[in-house]
């Protein structure tokens, strides 16, 4: 088997000793050495822009980045990158407050600036598809006879999903888990031409997957793999992200959740 290339701390440090390294990257990385005048760029010395030795145009490479406008060093920022890169169960605030030797404001901003960068991707998934919801929020007090169930089960997040296998994954903050919520994200995330769909046996995809190769199982009578036929990939998407907040996070608002989500599903995308 290959050797697979790991990259380290020392690789970091290689590549990017200092700020104007990290800037430099940037700046490759987004545009031209060239400038259409014919002049070349190069970087001003002792500021974050770089300007045409012949036009004199300037450009600020980090304008419109997660890096603009931000006194801490880049330095930090590549290494705050790198630690949240490589953390797949998560990345606190506070544990990146104590690594970069920063406030936890300055580590906050940095973590919800990385999260918001995560977009997923629009391709629709396809071949064998399993999918299933998983409800996200904190436990309350039920009451006698489940008094307050319901209210406890309306406080909490609905995150629908859904995984192809030895592919990647989708995953939603949801208003609801009703069966037209469902429907939408069905047509919207999964291919239905060529696709076997894996669900359990909720009866709310019955009026939803109308067109798809379903196939269920029934947890009800304790069925969970028939064959090729489970969910057990998506439902251990949902028990690693639980895990992961409960052991790193703690806590996680509604308001944030999505941001959050999109890193998990970043990081299991990337686990290759």
């Amino acid at each position: 088997m290959a050797k697979i290339h790991k990259y380290g701390v020392r690789d970091l440090e290689r590549d990017f000793p200092s700020n104007e390294s990290c800037l430099n990257f940037i700046f490759e990385a987004l545009h031209s050495r060239k400038c259409s005048c014919g002049g070349s760029y190069k970087l001003i010395k002792g500021r974050k822009q770089f300007q045409c030795g012949k036009c004199r145009f300037q450009i600020a490479p980090t304008s419109g980045t997660i890096f603009n406008k931000s006194d801490t060093p880049l330095k930090l920022w590549f290494m705050a990158v790198y630690l949240f890169s490589n953390a797949k169960s998560g990345l606190s605030a506070k544990q990146l407050e104590r690594d970069l030797n920063v406030t936890y404001k300055t580590a906050w901003r940095i973590l919800k600036l990385i999260r918001q960068s995560l977009t997923q991707s629009t391709r629709k998934l396809k071949g064998d598809v399993e999918m299933d919801e998983t409800y996200f929020g904190g436990k309350g007090y039920g009451g006698k006879d489940n008094k307050y169930h319901s209210q406890n089960m309306k406080a909490k997040s609905v995150i629908i999903g859904a995984v192809e296998r030895k592919g990647n994954i989708r995953a939603l903050v949801s208003p609801n888990a009703k069966a037209h919520t469902i429907g939408g994200f069905l047509q919207e995330n999964i291919e239905q031409r060529g696709t076997r769909l894996l669900t359990d046996e909720s009866n709310r995809y019955a009026s939803v997957a109308i067109g798809y190769d379903r196939h269920t199982v029934k947890h009800k009578i304790h069925e969970y793999a028939r064959g090729y036929v489970h969910v057990n990939g998506i439902e251990g998407f949902w028990g690693h992200i639980k895990r992961s907040v409960q052991g790193t996070h703690k806590v996680i608002s509604k308001k944030y959740l999505p941001f959050y989500l999109d890193g998990f599903v970043f990081h299991y995308n990337n686990r290759r």
